[in-house]
């Protein structure tokens, strides 16, 4: 009989986790093979010394067949490993265990806890307006409104939202960054150009964007498009308004805030405080002192080119949740 050097082998610890379905296999074949009285005794007598099928039958009085069933599951499951090694008669296979810990966990790897949230944000869902001079189409029509008229008109249905120096707020979902998660990343998205009368391709503005009051981005939007009708346009809304925008991403990360992949302000995720109230405020308007105060279009979905509201979205490992590991034999 060998001597048991095999202990000396490297052992395996596993600790597998039973959110990651990759892993219904191999649990599957582990619970099989520890789901029998006597296979458990085979891996405790297994682990103080290595022995042959012989040893084994004779230490647990039953047949040779029996034995080699119930090693064929273990290795199977990858907890017994055998070896042909020297002996007094030639070589003679000897099983041994290969683990020193088996583990479930209720936690899935780093990777599997990146988690995304999103929001859709309709452009009349507003929960606060500042300016003199607001208005708001709908799929059937427009309204013009002065801030102390806001709430007032229909516009929880509109689908675009424009003022040529005002100031809108909306409420943005902060459950991504509560109960010790944390985000990597934060962004929003949403269709916007300049504003005047009629339109003018030419009429420039500065769109400052900021997170709970604080001003992370300004976009420079080239001008208030028009002279092509946008594709989502409702077929009564007159050619000589303003007909689309363009799509602006803004992103926020630990190293900074960026519009549309370009590095724009040092303003990152810690300076923002996502988790200091119940919700997040998400704030468009022309910052007075800028060079160009050419107020704003907002188009929703159903307006201009791009089938979308405001998108907010965010990026984040959720937390682990405590006593995530069972032992189950070591």
């Amino acid at each position: 009989m060998a001597k048991d050097k095999h202990n000396a082998n490297i052992k395996k610890e596993w600790t597998i986790s039973v959110l990651d379905s990759d892993n219904y296999g191999e649990i599957e074949r582990i619970c099989k093979a520890l789901g029998s009285q006597i296979r458990l005794n085979l891996i405790k007598q297994l682990t103080y010394k290595p022995m042959t099928v012989v040893e084994l039958a004779k230490l647990n009085k039953v047949t040779n067949s029996t034995i080699l069933f119930h090693l064929d599951l273990l290795t199977a499951a990858d907890v017994v490993e055998s070896r042909y090694l020297p002996g007094i008669k030639g070589k003679a296979q000897v099983f041994f265990t290969n683990f020193n810990k088996i583990a479930f966990s209720r936690v899935a790897d780093e990777k599997d806890r990146t988690m995304f949230f999103r929001q859709e944000i309709p452009v009349g869902d507003y929960i606060d307006v500042k300016g003199a001079n607001f208005g708001f189409a709908t799929s059937t029509q427009s309204y013009l409104f002065t801030d102390s008229e806001a709430y007032s008109q229909p516009r929880r249905e509109a689908l675009l939202l424009w003022t040529p120096c005002g100031k809108v707020t909306y409420a943005v979902d902060n459950k991504f960054c509560l109960g010790g998660n944390t985000v990597e990343e934060i962004g929003f998205s949403m269709e916007i150009c300049s504003e005047t009368s009629f339109y003018r391709n030419d009429w420039k503005s500065d769109i400052t964007f900021a997170i709970n009051g604080m001003d992370i981005a300004t976009y420079t939007s080239p001008g208030d498009f028009g002279g092509i009708r946008g594709r989502l346009n409702p077929d009564w809304w007159a050619n000589e308004n303003s007909q689309y925008g363009t799509l602006v991403n803004v992103t926020v990360t630990s190293t900074g805030t960026a519009i549309n992949n370009t590095a724009v302000s040092k303003v990152n995720l810690r300076d923002l405080r996502l988790d200091k109230d119940n919700r997040l405020t998400l704030t468009v308007y022309n910052k007075q002192g800028s060079k160009h105060l050419g107020g704003f279009n907002i188009f929703g979905r159903g307006f201009g080119n791009h089938e979308q509201d405001i998108v907010f979205t965010a990026k984040y490992t959720a937390a682990q949740t405590e006593n995530k590991q069972k032992t189950l034999i070591t």
